[in-house]
């Protein structure tokens, strides 16, 4: 069976260890470092949750979530 898919994109490397620690046995988890590595993974794939810090290099949070719902 396959996992459900959540992205997670953040600047602190903190958070993203955090939330790939919490959520990898339930879930497979992707992780980007900055907005604009996210908004490359939200256009490349598709993902069931996505999960974004709002102010980042890049891209911001407000970006990722509308490519999310385009």
């Amino acid at each position: 069976m396959n996992k459900p898919r959540i992205l997670v994109v953040d600047d602190k490397e903190n958070m993203l260890k955090l939330f790939a620690r919490m959520l990898g046995d339930g879930y497979s988890v992707t992780t980007a470092a900055d907005g604009a590595r996210g908004l490359a993974l939200v256009l490349a794939g598709s993902f069931d949750v996505v999960v974004s810090d709002i102010r980042m290099p890049g891209a911001d949070g407000f970006e990722i979530l509308k490519a999310v719902k385009e």
